[in-house]
């Protein structure tokens, strides 16, 4: 019997977005412990009070603070999944294969030189203490394979899952007005993600634009300084999921201007409902857009504008069911049937 730990230990932050991601880990693989068969054991590393969380048929072991200090009180397994790179725990015993997967490295772009270099260092220990390696695309690959020593471990791809967003129910977040028509850009509210490049954008046009996701960024507090100046902006913060799904069924189109992503989630959630999406040519967003998204070719205003004019007046609703059809290459039937597979051939 191989037993198999999945760590998902980022669910003490519940509402992050590698804490969503461990809990359709939790979903599916309670819905489908089955599909291990009889020779796979998965058991969910979990912290407290999502023991039994995901149902009584599936296996858990507690994510103690101690097993980070002392990891060799931990269970042996044969098989350690780290189902994100700044997992504190790693595999005491020498027989145990741990599986990584690395989102991105934006750390590179994000941090200054001292805290480049010691995140760097860290996730070369990750690296080092890893059988086999996976990345959420092939650019963050690459990423990976230009600034770390893999030691020619085995690489995998792996798109990332992206939750189904299209059933549920829907409620228009406070504040925003139901009847104007609004482009959405949705996301933590960082430089990376170049929302500043909007502004002077939305000057040249009608609708109003609204930013949702975590603004608690310095970033964010100066973008708050110039909404006076853009009167069809709109900051909103973090929004609940009915209000998440309430904007994308209603905006007009994603604008998605970023610049250091691993994935690019909010690019496959819009396209999920059939929305055409805008965003930069940069990092990964090429290769998950793929030919259904809109690349703007330079940040100018202008040419930004004319980018979305021209892609809306071309948008049809065979474009839009194409959207959805890409959505779907994304499901986390498809990301995890693909783990499991790792899982049982390793």
């Amino acid at each position: 019997m191989k037993r198999i730990l999945i760590d998902l230990s980022i669910l003490r932050h519940p509402y992050c977005g590698l804490g969503q991601v461990a809990q359709n880990y939790g979903r599916w693989i309670a819905a489908h412990s089955d599909a291990f068969g009889d020779n796979c054991q998965p058991t969910l590393f979990v912290p407290h009070g999502y023991v039994g969380r995901f149902g009584t048929h599936v296996q858990y072991l507690q994510a103690h603070d101690i097993y980070r200090h002392l990891p060799w009180l931990m269970p042996r397994y044969d098989i350690l999944h780290s189902i994100h790179q700044l997992s504190p725990f790693r595999p005491a015993h020498h027989t145990t294969r741990r599986i990584l997967t690395i989102h991105d490295l934006n750390f590179l772009y994000e941090k200054r030189d001292r805290k480049q270099l010691r995140y760097l260092h860290r996730l070369q220990r990750e690296c080092d203490s890893s059988s086999e390696i996976c990345f959420i695309s092939e650019y963050a690959k690459q990423d990976a394979l230009r600034h770390l020593d893999l030691q020619g471990k085995p690489l995998h791809v792996i798109y990332n899952g992206v939750e189904t967003l299209t059933e549920g129910e829907q409620t228009p977040p406070p504040g925003v007005d139901p009847s104007r028509p609004f482009f959405l850009s949705i996301g933590v509210v960082k430089a990376k993600k170049n929302l500043h490049t909007l502004f002077p954008m939305m000057d040249r046009m009608e609708e109003t634009l609204i930013i949702a996701g975590d603004d608690t960024d310095d970033y964010a507090r100066k973008l708050r300084e110039s909404l006076p100046s853009h009167p069809n902006i709109q900051i909103i913060g973090t929004v609940s999921d009915s209000e998440r799904r309430w904007l994308y069924a209603h905006c007009t189109a994603l604008l998605f201007p970023s610049v250091a992503e691993g994935f690019g989630l909010p690019v496959i959630e819009a396209m999920q409902w059939g929305k055409p999406v805008f965003c930069s040519p940069c990092t990964s967003l090429p290769e998950i857009g793929g030919d259904q998204a809109f690349y703007f070719p330079d940040f100018e205003p202008d040419t930004m504008a004319r980018t979305i004019r021209e892609g809306l007046d071309r948008f049809t609703p065979q474009q839009a069911q194409a959207c959805k059809e890409h959505a779907a290459r994304f499901s986390y039937d498809h990301h995890l049937e693909q783990y499991l597979n790792l899982y049982k051939n390793l």
